[in-house]
């Protein structure tokens, strides 16, 4: 069985849907590479100048607009922020809802197989500090190396921590939407 196939078993049950209760709805594109050197996932490093989420790692992403639906909305975010073309992307499923707690964000993460990626990423300077490619085989791999531990309005949360061999640290929603991903994918994998 090939990456693709090990990913499109993985994410063929539809993630499970959130109520938007009073959200603002975003999606974001967990977008898997087809590589020579093997498949590899794309996350994006914000630019610190962003009102929010600054610097922290996260998948190209973002709000979606009116008349739009999720996936339409991530695949434009994903044009404008690293120049993904939207037919270079197949889509293969979605995973659970998200939300973040401070910002207010519903997302809804979708995967997507590229064939035939960019020659180079174009990062908006403006959103986009550095695109990076992880390694598949090594992010199906990965555990949390800590867990961090907080509370809002009384409830108490835990989010994984992850690191990745060239010094990426993902955290947040994004490392919550990366743990689900896993375990979804983790099981059928077969690069």
């Amino acid at each position: 069985m090939t990456a693709r196939a090990s990913l499109t078993r993985a994410v063929a049950t539809p993630g499970r849907a959130l109520p938007l209760n009073g959200n603002k709805a975003s999606a974001v594109l967990l977008a898997i590479v087809d590589r020579p050197a093997g498949p590899t996932l794309v996350m994006l490093q914000k630019a610190t100048g962003m009102r929010s989420h600054a610097g922290q790692i996260s998948f190209p992403g973002g709000g979606v607009e009116p008349g739009e639906d999720a996936q339409q909305a991530a695949l434009r975010e994903a044009w404008e922020e690293i120049g993904l073309p939207a037919e270079s992307v197949a889509m293969l499923g979605t995973l659970d809802d998200d939300r973040t707690y401070v910002t207010n964000y519903h997302i809804r993460p979708l995967v997507g197989w590229v064939a035939h990626a960019p020659a180079q990423w174009r990062a908006d300077p403006v959103e986009v500090a550095r695109v990076l490619e992880l390694p598949l085989a090594e992010v199906v791999a990965a555990e949390p190396v800590s867990w961090l531990d907080f509370s809002i309005a009384g409830i108490e949360f835990r989010a994984p921590r992850y690191h990745f061999q060239d010094g990426t640290v993902v955290w947040g929603a994004s490392a919550r939407i990366l743990q689900r991903f896993i375990a979804r994918v983790r099981p059928q994998w077969q690069p």
